[in-house]
């Protein structure tokens, strides 16, 4: 019994202690403030208006556990009445109530989800390779800086990752045991990842391939219930069983249409106020080419799907061409194919590679069999090959629902561990080196505490070096502003110079600066703010500024005068101090 509850109830324990600590350290990153206000509204008043470029589960999540604060909001701003959703969020937070008192409890729920993801992929491990592999998995989960990243962030992407694996591994249970229970989890799961994200929909040809493994694997017929009791039928042919890889996928998405339309209170339109509705800008939405806005234009039309959700799935392609973006040293609107190859390979612990590695060259001894182990693989190749084909290269975290299945896929390491660790002296050695990946796994989380979404790897550097690879929300989310503040106390030289990149706020922070163009101007306190030239900027003078602002690829495109003269200057020199790896301080030569 020991074995099944204590390594789960240790990793809640010790996950609860690093997210909820650490995250109290970190303020907020640019997208939770549009996230968690929109997440209130949506259960307060079943109004989507806000925010509809993401489905609406998790902010809902967020915005529930803010009920009891009961915080204030008002509907005659303008930002909530014309949908200007960064208005509001700025107001809603740091005019009308303690941001950070919000900001901690709305970011508990996305805790409790990665507790079950980090609970799913032991539950797969141990079931696929044994206890020993479960957990293996649930450490690798334990210490991964990624998920611990985004798993106290109230953004989509750690949730999308957890029902992405949920869906897929479910899926796997259903064609090996066909049962009412399983069916409804999978269907659930995969109603669940829609309303997370929109690029949830990938679900279907990842387990249309492990389908088509199961349908041609050969092995034992599967076999499912005619009713309760009595006999049971068994399916032997290819035929019959891609018969059923289809109906369970034809399921899925009938139940996954009935969850979106539950998720938006079964209501078509995006707010109960008529007047909100006018400002979806349908035109600009439809006057561009292809096949996903036809395909939008038709559930639009047809209403298929409620107006907030076709809305936002529609809003979400017109950013999707082009974006800036660096790598590298390099800037580019439209990306680079090897981008997310290039995040995989600095942004993933070598541990963990390494670990990856072992499991491969183990399949054969101690694999789960050619569906299990195409059910871990098959899956994240094909999500990863799609990202590299995506134009919006703005982050790694887009790349976070194929670790849940690399960590079960290296936790048969396990197995390893159990047959070799007693054995006689060479026999030992390959559990001890197994054993040193995972201690070396721990010590990675633990080194970069609290700043997990700054790690990089050995490869790259480590995080102190991160700036030169990959910024954005890969290193540099305007997080740390509160560090910041902090580190202002503490240095009070003058003349103090900020060129900030996210959605925090100086004036909130009482942070004595002067400004330099920065993004977005409402995180400033909302107007009134004088900005100083960089031409201006004198010998002696302290700098701090933004990882993503120093590479440059949003002042390049606006344009800012002397932008590029200045961060050039400020690269060639070495920071004076660096806030959580994200905010580089110069004193200026």
């Amino acid at each position: 019994m020991w074995k099944t509850i204590v390594p789960p109830a240790l990793f809640a324990v010790l996950l609860g202690a690093l997210s909820l600590t650490s995250m109290r350290q970190k303020g907020i990153t640019a997208d939770e403030c549009a996230h968690l206000p929109a997440g209130y509204t949506y259960v307060t008043f079943g109004d989507f208006r806000m925010n509809p470029e993401h489905p609406p589960l998790v902010k809902a999540l967020s915005g529930l556990a803010l009920l009891p604060l009961r915080p204030k909001v008002d509907t005659a701003d303008p930002g909530w009445v014309k949908a200007k959703q960064w208005e509001f969020g700025t107001k809603f937070l740091y005019e009308w109530n303690d941001a950070d008192r919000l900001l901690f409890w709305g970011r508990v729920p996305v805790v409790l989800l990665t507790l079950l993801l980090g609970l799913a992929v032991y539950w797969c491990a141990r079931e696929l390779y044994g206890w020993a592999a479960g957990c293996v998995a649930l450490l690798l989960c334990l210490f991964n800086p990624d998920l611990l990243a985004h798993g106290q962030l109230v953004t989509t992407d750690l949730a999308v990752s957890l029902f992405t694996f949920l869906s897929v591994y479910l899926f796997y249970r259903t064609l090996q045991d066909l049962t009412a229970a399983n069916l409804l989890l999978f269907c659930l799961a995969v109603g669940l990842a829609l309303v997370t994200k929109f690029s949830a929909p990938l679900i279907f040809p990842m387990c249309l391939l492990v389908g088509t493994v199961w349908a041609f694997a050969g092995g034992p017929a599967v076999i499912f219930p005619r009713r309760r009791e009595g006999p049971r039928r068994v399916v032997s042919s290819r035929a019959g069983r891609l018969g059923i890889v289809a109906a369970l996928l034809a399921s899925a998405g009938l139940a996954g249409l009935l969850i979106i339309w539950a998720a938006y209170g079964f209501r078509y339109a995006a707010s109960p106020d008529p007047e909100a509705t006018r400002f979806i800008p349908w035109g600009e939405y439809l006057s561009r080419p292809g096949l996903l806005v036809d395909l939008g234009r038709l559930a639009r039309d047809w209403r298929l799907v409620p107006e907030a959700f076709v809305g936002g799935f529609l809003d979400v392609l017109r950013y999707a061409d082009k974006r800036p973006a660096f790598l590298m040293g390099s800037y580019s609107s439209t990306g680079w194919w090897y981008y997310f190859l290039v995040t995989f390979l600095v942004k993933t612990p070598l541990p963990l590679m390494a670990l990856m590695v072992l499991g491969l060259a183990l399949t054969r001894r101690y694999g789960a069999g050619r569906v299990a182990e195409a059910m871990l693989l098959l899956p994240p190749g094909f999500y990863l090959a799609v990202s590299m084909t995506s134009n919006m290269n703005i982050g790694h975290r887009h790349l976070l629902p194929i670790y849940p299945f690399l960590i079960v896929f290296a936790s048969k390491a396990g197995r390893l561990l159990e047959a070799r660790w007693r054995g006689p002296g060479r026999e030992r050695w390959p559990a001890v080196a197994c054993a040193l990946l995972l201690v070396w796994s721990a010590a990675e989380g633990l080194r970069i505490y609290p700043h997990y979404l700054a790690y990089f790897n050995q490869i790259a550097g480590g995080p102190a070096n991160g700036y030169r690879w990959l910024v954005d929300s890969n290193l540099d989310w305007g997080q740390d502003l509160k560090g910041l503040a902090e580190y202002r106390r503490q240095h009070p030289a003058e003349p103090f110079y900020l060129c900030y990149f996210g959605n925090d706020s100086p004036p909130y922070r009482r942070l004595q600066t002067r400004y330099l163009p920065g993004w977005p101007m409402a995180s400033y306190g909302g107007g009134g703010i004088k900005y100083e030239s960089f031409n201006s900027v004198p010998p002696g003078a302290t700098v701090a500024v933004s990882a993503t602002f120093l590479q440059l690829p949003f002042l390049e495109q606006q344009k800012v005068p002397g932008a590029q003269k200045f961060m050039d200057r400020l690269r060639g020199q070495t920071p004076a101090a660096q806030i959580g790896y994200s905010i580089n301080v110069y004193r200026l030569d």
